[in-house]
Formats: structure tokens, C-alpha cells, sequence
């Protein structure tokens, strides 16, 4: 269906379909990226949650050594440390789900500050008609909401699906799905 509409977009404005269709590879580059990011993030995450309950395990089996030698407070100061990075490390996982959720955005947004610029100019050339622009910006937004559900609605491709990692977030959603109807 994307490439039925993208298609027709070329057909009516080949100069603004090229500038849309800009977005499919900086949306992919960032989700990409983003996709990393976050693996690493999680890696780090698991690790901490191993060491802090290793450190819990020990603590407990080991009770009567510690209570011997007074180190209850030490015991408890490095669980407190343990404790702070696994939030620290959640913290910094949100915080990059925000920040590459704004940067695509922007990236959206640029892009169709473009179209409209581009449009503008060429409707004061008169290369493109008043229609030409609405259905070219109407098939804009339907082509971009095609594209963007592929990797996530599974009925629609579960190949695609499957070769995504399950737990990379969505962050390229259609502007018609939440989150929860994906997931379904």
C-alpha cells in the first residue's frame, strides 16, 4: 500500500514526494540508533540487577560472618550503591527513549516544514495546482502512516515482526494506533 501511494505521490510532485520520502531513512537511521542504545542500556541494567542480588544472596548466607566483624553497615552501604546505579541506569534509559523520541519528531516536523516551503514556492510558480497539493499532502500523511506501522503491527507483516528485537520500543507509531493495540 506504501508504495501504491508513494507512487502516486511521485506521479503528482516528484521534487516534493523525494523530500517526503526523506523521512523513511532518517526515521530509520534514529530508531536504529535508538534501538542500540537501548540494548546496551538493558545489558548494563541486567548485570546490575545480577550483582545486586548476588550481593543479597551472599549477605544472607554469609549473616553470621557479618554480624561477627560489625559490617551490617558496610554490607548495607554497598547494597545502597547497587541499588542507585540499577536507578540511575533505569533513569538513563528514559531519558534516551525522550530524547530519540524528540529528535524524530523534529525530524518529522522538518520535513514537512520542507514539503510546505517547497509547495509553496511551487504553487507560486504554478507548477503544481491548489488539488495537487491537498491530495499530495493527504497521500503525505497516509504513506507515512503505512510506513511507520510496518515493523510493529505484526498482522500487517510478521516476518518484519519477528526479525525486530522484542523489546525495542516503538517509537516510529502510526498517527491511527496506540501502543496497546500493537501489542495485541
Amino acid at each position: 500500500m506504501a508504495l501504491v501511494v508513494g507512487g502516486f505521490m511521485v506521479g503528482l510532485a516528484p521534487g516534493l514526494a523525494l523530500l517526503a520520502l526523506l523521512e523513511v531513512p532518517l526515521g530509520i537511521a534514529t530508531h536504529r540508533i535508538q534501538s542500540t542504545r537501548k540494548q546496551a542500556l538493558q545489558r548494563s541494567m541486567l548485570e546490575a540487577s545480577a550483582r545486586t542480588a548476588a550481593g543479597v544472596q551472599e549477605s544472607v548466607a554469609a549473616i553470621e560472618t557479618i554480624r561477627t566483624f560489625s559490617a551490617e553497615e558496610e554490607e548495607e552501604e554497598q547494597h545502597r550503591q547497587n541499588l542507585a546505579k540499577e536507578l540511575r541506569l533505569k533513569e538513563q534509559i528514559e531519558l534516551e527513549l525522550a530524547i530519540f523520541t524528540l529528535v524524530y519528531r523534529v525530524i518529522e516536523l522538518a520535513i514537512w516544514g520542507m514539503v510546505l516551503f517547497r509547495s509553496h514556492q511551487q504553487l507560486q510558480d504554478g507548477s503544481i495546482t491548489p488539488g495537487v497539493l491537498v491530495t499530495f499532502l493527504l497521500y503525505q500523511d497516509r504513506v507515512g502512516g503505512h510506513v511507520q506501522v510496518i515493523p510493529w503491527n505484526a498482522r500487517v507483516c510478521p516476518s518484519i515482526r519477528a526479525s525486530v528485537h522484542p523489546g525495542a520500543t516503538p517509537l516510529l507509531l502510526p498517527r491511527c494506533c496506540s501502543t496497546a493495540s500493537m501489542n495485541s
